[in-house]
């Protein structure tokens, strides 16, 4: 399959962008487990804010990696299913699973907005003893993810009707390291 042209090229592009940015957030969680451990178990001074960061960092990787393993075609599927009903099936069937996906998105773009502009304009807290903005974040974060994952599956979508014979496969591949 060649690869796409246009707005899902730039979509394509912009999802993994976005999504290998996203890797050095683990790394961070990762150095923020470990500070945490030292200061609980060694120095016998737990930090009260290292979980909720630890949490927000992570969801923030999760969720604004959507995209890119949406574009890269990482994400779990059925192999079987497609070896079993063939390459014009298993497109078919593809296409038929991002517009599932497109509906799906914008039901839970639709359900969380609202919350999410409450959150934010009331700066809505997380309660706990560090009290961050956590939950203000989180549901403006949710509303990001759902609007690059739907922009990300018009594009694979747009991308599919253009090439009507070649199965939808990843658009670029994936570098070897």
């Amino acid at each position: 399959m060649s690869s796409p042209t246009g707005l899902p090229a730039i979509i394509g592009r912009g999802s993994v962008f976005i999504g290998k940015m996203c890797g050095p957030l683990y790394a961070v969680a990762i150095t923020l487990s470990v500070f945490e451990v030292f200061m609980r178990y060694v120095l016998d001074a737990p930090t009260a804010w290292t979980n909720e960061t630890i949490m927000a960092i992570c969801a923030t990787a999760w969720m604004f990696s959507v995209g890119a393993v949406t574009q890269q075609n990482r994400h779990i599927t059925v192999t079987v299913m497609e070896l079993a009903v063939g390459p014009k099936v298993w497109r078919r069937m593809r296409i038929v699973a991002m517009l599932i996906s497109l509906v799906a998105v914008a039901g839970l773009l639709y359900a969380v907005w609202e919350p999410a502009v409450s959150a934010v304009e009331m700066v809505e807290r997380s309660g706990s003893a560090f009290n961050p903005p956590m939950p203000a974040y989180l549901k403006a974060l949710l509303v990001a993810a759902c609007i690059l994952y739907g922009l990300q599956l018009i594009a694979d979508f747009l991308s599919a009707l253009r090439s009507r014979t070649a199965p939808v496969e990843p658009h670029f591949p994936p570098e070897d390291n």
